[in-house]
């Protein structure tokens, strides 16, 4: 099978390796399309350490063609959105219903491997890592049975695919994290792909104002689109002024989908006394936040999301439908389509702000 390879920093090209036969808790997916996402290149430029070679993609949607012998959720032929939120069900997070924190799944996401420790990838005699337990940048995924969602057949697999990461952590982090409420003033900094679903979301809630910030002027034009009343631009305002100036008093929700030095801070400063903050990107993983304990005293909240701390088997399905009944745009968020050929060119698309996510068609 075809398949995009990083072997290092920066370096990452299409390779033909052997077909992946799934393990006895496993699906093999015949990969339809996959989105692109910033962790994808946080990975790609070393901002992320993950074992090489490896095959990236965590945006996957398919059909799925082989089943091991302990599954029987999922059945050859139904359609899937591969999920990052796998449970084992075993640990003491998915006993206590946090999927989305299971340790077992923690352990081997980025260790480049699935949940038994054990990769499915392969070129001739040599392994190839996973990432995050699903590797979507190729033709075929096997992944854990608990990461393929079932979702409706007639549901475009190339636009539905970004549910597996980007579209759920924003839709999720207003929805099941934040728990964004009809009139509920809301900043969002960082106006990509999962910038964007997160506009998206909180205006699907009703939320009043929402304020995007990003520091390209294009990429804000993006938010006025998907529902930003307001916008900022960091490069030249300061954040919590502005934000101040149009709440009157500071918004009561800040999610930050950037994760970059100072971004956090500034979504800090743009909450009123008992705000909320949600961190929902990462651009280094090294990278810190310092708030001041006075405002933590005055019940300012900060905290994060991995993503969208969702039930993959219902708030995938769910969100699926919303779209397909007009009432969730997320096939705006699709910018442009590629080949894996042209992968390079998704990402540099990507990380210039010119789209608000690429998805890889295979």
């Amino acid at each position: 099978m075809r398949a995009l390879v990083m072997r290092g920093e920066r370096d990452m090209r299409v390779e033909e390796l052997d077909v992946p036969e799934p393990g006895p808790n496993d699906v093999r997916v015949r990969m339809v399309a996959s989105g692109v996402c910033h962790t994808d290149a946080t990975v790609l430029n070393g901002g992320m350490p993950v074992p090489t070679p490896i095959v990236l993609g965590h945006e996957g949607a398919g059909i799925v063609d082989k089943v091991g012998r302990n599954v029987g959720d999922v059945l050859a032929g139904d359609h899937v959105v591969v999920s990052i939120i796998i449970g084992c069900e075993s640990c003491p997070q998915c006993a206590r219903g946090c999927r989305e924190l299971c340790l077992t799944t923690m352990q081997n996401a980025f260790a480049g491997t699935l949940l038994d420790g054990k990769t499915r990838l392969s070129q001739n005699d040599e392994e190839i890592n996973s990432f995050l337990c699903q590797s979507s940048f190729a033709e075929y995924a096997v992944v854990p049975a608990a990461a393929a969602v079932r979702i409706r057949r007639d549901a475009p697999l190339e636009t539905v695919a970004l549910l597996g990461c980007g579209g759920m952590t924003g839709i999720g982090a207003v929805n099941r994290r934040a728990g964004v409420r009809a009139g509920s003033s809301v900043v969002v900094i960082g106006a990509g792909g999962v910038g964007l679903a997160t506009v998206m979301a909180a205006n699907a809630a009703g939320a009043a104002p929402i304020i995007a910030i990003d520091l390209l002027d294009e990429k804000l034009e993006m938010a006025k689109d998907f529902g930003a009343t307001h916008t900022i631009n960091s490069a030249f305002q300061d954040v919590g002024a502005a934000v101040l100036d149009i709440t009157g008093w500071g918004a009561d929700y800040a999610f930050d989908a950037v994760g970059a030095k100072g971004t956090l801070e500034a979504a800090f400063t743009a909450v009123h006394t008992g705000g909320e903050v949600v961190a929902i990107g990462l651009t280094d993983v090294s990278a810190t936040v310092t708030v001041d304990v006075f405002s933590l005293l005055f019940q300012k909240r900060l905290t994060g999301t991995f993503g969208g701390s969702i039930n993959p088997q219902v708030d995938i399905p769910a969100t699926v439908d919303l779209f397909m009944e007009g009432k969730l745009p997320i096939d705006r968020l699709v910018s442009r389509k590629y080949s894996l050929d042209d992968a390079v060119n998704a990402f540099q698309d990507m990380e210039s702000g010119r789209i608000a996510r690429g998805v890889i068609v295979l």
